[in-house]
């Protein structure tokens, strides 16, 4: 069964309180130093907004664990859901923010895994592993943003939502922190990689071209959290957080402090 490998390594995230099933979200497997984190929104964990902090769901709900579907095994369909506390029993939160959040709301989380445990029931399928190709990153380039806007129900594979850079890459850091990518959007894919794909005549970031390839060619720019609030609904303007953003989350080491 030739099943593409970022399809098999973006996890459909379903977030409890307790029991009761709060609306569905994405995320994914990052290595950092032969650790492994599951990487969403800050949104996702809190279930506040990002940038004003109020609650976004009725009764200010929120999740205290994530039901997580990971691939079994490569080349097979079949996904194993596995609960991740996100809260202690003390209600502290177990997920890592930027060193810089409160100053400047970044919408990340770093969730720390315990691998071993994992391992024994699912294959952890890092982005970061699959999609390392140095391609230039350019405005007008498409982009894809691998989420479940149909939520979690089998077979779990994420679609691949196109979309382009609509603007300056340059300037992502040096501004909001996130691209602005033109694509319209569904609530379930917060918390997707945002991923850059060439099929052939690479363009790689040293501006050197690049021949066909037998494989494609992947890069991940990026983690999807929905349209930015200030577009009109019909200008379907989403933003996709800078990646760099997750290694400064998982290297600082900084706790939510809830």
């Amino acid at each position: 069964m030739a099943l593409d490998r970022l399809s098999l390594s973006t996890v459909p995230i379903s977030p409890f309180f307790d029991k009761t099933a709060l609306p569905e979200a994405t995320g994914f497997v990052w290595k950092r130093l032969d650790r492994y984190y599951l990487i969403t929104n800050w949104h996702v964990a809190t279930a506040k907004h990002a940038q004003s902090g109020m609650h976004l769901l009725k009764g200010a709900a929120r999740p205290n664990m994530f039901r997580c579907h990971f691939i079994i095994r490569v080349g097979q369909y079949e996904r194993e859901p596995i609960d991740i506390p996100i809260r202690d029993e003390h209600d502290t939160p177990l997920w890592l923010i930027h060193p810089a959040q409160g100053t400047s709301p970044i919408d990340i989380v770093a969730i720390p895994l315990d691998a071993e445990d994992l391992k024994k029931k699912a294959t952890l399928l890092p982005v970061n592993e699959l999609a390392n190709g140095k391609l230039a990153i350019m405005v007008g380039m498409d982009v894809f943003i691998l989420g479940y806007p149909f939520g979690s129900r089998p077979p779990a594979f994420p679609v691949w939502k196109r979309g382009s850079i609509a603007s300056e890459p340059d300037l992502v850091k040096l501004t909001g922190g996130y691209y602005l990518v033109d694509t319209a959007s569904r609530p379930g894919m917060s918390g997707s990689p945002a991923i850059l794909r060439s099929w052939s005549d690479h363009v790689m970031e040293s501006n050197m071209y690049v021949a066909m390839t037998d494989a494609p060619i992947d890069r991940v720019i990026g983690i999807y959290s929905g349209r930015l609030d200030a577009a009109p609904a019909e200008a379907q303007i989403g933003m996709v957080w800078h990646v760099d953003y997750i290694d400064e989350i998982i290297d600082g080491g900084r706790l939510d402090p809830g």
